[in-house]
């Protein structure tokens, strides 16, 4: 397995064994895992990591797609999980859906207190053009 920083994208930057042990000992909640002092994502035989130190926020983002069913149209509500770092968003994560969206944040708020897991505030564009 490649272990690949999402902070510098260098391939095994730390100690291979050492994030390997941190991995298999992690909880995993579909593609994301969280270690002890680092959040794991799985894709194919790579796996990208970042410290929790690194990191100013991970968040949970919900996004609504329009849809055409078979009986009609209608909206469906996507989880992901945002890894926001260095001033930047690095990774947008598709997630199982929302039992494991708010248990993936339950878990970082236990695991890595200090992380900031709010999202950030929306711009309210409707304001701006009455002030104006």
């Amino acid at each position: 397995m490649k272990y690949i920083s999402l902070i510098s994208q260098n391939i095994n930057s730390e100690s291979n064994i050492d994030l390997a042990s941190i991995c298999k000992n992690g909880h995993s909640i579909g593609s994301v895992i969280i270690g002890d002092g680092y959040l794991f994502v799985k894709k194919g035989f790579r796996y990208y990591y970042i410290s929790y130190k690194d990191a100013d926020k991970i968040f949970r983002r919900v996004k609504r797609l329009h849809a055409n069913i078979c009986c009609g149209d209608g909206d469906i509500e996507v989880e992901y999980l945002v890894i926001y770092a260095q001033g930047r968003e690095l990774m947008e994560i598709t997630l199982p859906g929302k039992k494991a969206a708010r248990a993936i944040i339950d878990e970082l708020n236990k695991t890595a207190t200090y992380l900031d897991t709010c999202a950030p505030a929306k711009n309210n564009d409707s304001d701006s053009e009455a002030e104006q």
